[in-house]
């Protein structure tokens, strides 16, 4: 749509009358919606289902666990993927603050995560030796997974621009359930069948060549959306300038604050799930072609809890939807803590992916929802951007984590998960709305 085009919606909707050129345009803004609209869930589906043979809670861990010992790297390089996503946001939104259109970013960022989605299978499958697949493994996901962060930004407003407020909770809903159905029903075998038939690195690289086939594939049905202009932008800023007004924003807008500062606290809360795979394979007995039925757990966990997290979000608030994901994380410590103490069955553990994809889905429909909700419609990128960015910091503990299990064990540092996601609770429960 041309700028004239929502100049003649304005119109429309201050004066209450459509003329014939009016009602032809209102009808051009449906149809891009509703095309907007299928293919918005069209690419989460795909992408949703792709990035499972490549999950950050099961399948990277597991890999990286075949090439180094440290607990530290493998929980690191596991969050690569949130951390990519989240970290590059705010630099990238000072490029493009001032586009009324800003989807050639997301188109970029699709050429690079799929060009690096392919590297890391052909090397996977070229299987060199241990220390130059550890060392190239981890620069190409981690380019893959900063590649996501050149997009972020631009999704995120376009899902603004596009999707009406009270469809939000729907389009998400559906794009991380449709996902998670094909992931329990195709994906789980065929990572189970890929990883059981071959030998490593083989075995993983066939998985990576998959993952990289659908993501690629779905990542270009968002590229070809038509995105409406911003009627208005901020003026360019330079990178400087665009930390200062992310300074300024933080400074001033409390309620934007408060929600940073409640998000971290709830990251801080996944900094033992790259280590749930490590503790199912040394602790419980489980082996590599197991990894299918914790896909497959996760997946169900996405969709169990996305039925209820898109009907509080549409229904109730992002807020209400926050906090009962919270409540949920809960269990996820704890259990793992009934591991360590007592002889429970071993496929009730597989109960701790879906917990934890619950809570990820919670989090990202509510979350998502929360951020467009408080943000202005003329600085929505620096917004965006800026919560993103620091949303990474958090996930860098990781690290730390790894470090925490090594010296001090599994009990120590699920404790420690234990007590952060209690003072989440705490902090969830006091966010306010606009």
């Amino acid at each position: 749509m041309s700028e004239s085009q929502y100049d003649s919606e304005a119109r429309i909707e201050l004066s209450g009358k459509r003329s014939p050129q009016e009602a032809k345009f209102l009808g051009m803004s449906a149809r891009n919606e509703r095309r907007n609209f299928r293919l918005g869930v069209t690419n989460g589906v795909l992408y949703g289902l792709g990035t499972s043979f490549i999950s950050r809670s099961t399948i990277m861990p597991s890999f990286f666990s075949h090439l180094t010992s440290s607990s530290a790297l493998i929980g690191l390089v596991s969050q690569f993927e949130s951390i990519g996503w989240y970290l590059p946001q705010f630099i990238a939104a000072s490029f493009v603050v001032h586009w009324p259109k800003k989807l050639p970013l997301y188109r970029l960022g699709w050429w690079v995560r799929g060009s690096a989605l392919f590297l890391l299978a052909a090397v996977t499958l070229w299987s060199p030796s241990a220390s130059v697949l550890l060392v190239l493994a981890v620069l190409l996901y981690a380019i893959f997974a900063g590649g996501s962060g050149l997009s972020g930004v631009v999704f995120l407003d376009l899902v603004a621009k596009t999707i009406p407020a009270n469809s939000r909770g729907r389009f998400f809903g559906l794009r991380i359930s449709l996902a998670s159905v094909l992931s329990v029903t195709l994906a789980a075998g065929a990572i189970s069948l890929l990883l059981a038939g071959y030998r490593f690195p083989v075995n993983f690289g066939l998985v990576f060549l998959v993952a990289a086939v659908i993501v690629t594939v779905g990542l270009g049905f968002m590229a070809f959306m038509r995105e409406p202009r911003t009627r208005v932008v901020p003026d360019q800023r330079t990178l400087f300038e665009h930390f200062k007004e992310g300074w300024k924003i933080y400074r001033a807008d409390k309620l934007f604050a408060n929600y940073i500062h409640t998000r971290m606290l709830m990251s801080s809360c996944t900094i033992g799930v790259p280590f749930l795979v490590i503790f199912a394979h040394k602790r419980l007995g489980f082996q590599t072609s197991d990894l299918g039925i914790f896909v497959a757990a996760d997946c169900l966990g996405t969709i169990i809890g996305n039925f209820f997290w898109e009907r509080l979000t549409d229904r109730r608030s992002a807020k209400i939807c926050l906090e009962v994901a919270t409540i949920t994380n809960l269990a996820l410590p704890i259990i793992v803590l009934l591991y360590l103490w007592f002889p429970l069955p071993k496929l009730f553990y597989a109960s701790v992916f879906s917990i934890a994809a619950a809570f990820d889905a919670g989090t990202s429909i509510g979350g998502m929802t929360y951020i467009i909700e408080i943000s202005p419609e003329h600085d929505r990128s620096t917004y965006i951007g800026l919560f993103n960015s620091l949303m990474s910091l958090p996930l860098m503990l990781t690290a730390a984590a790894g470090a925490l299990l090594d010296l001090s064990g599994y009990g120590i540092l699920y404790g420690l998960v234990l007590a952060l996601s209690v003072a989440s609770l705490f902090a969830v429960r006091r966010l306010d709305v606009r």
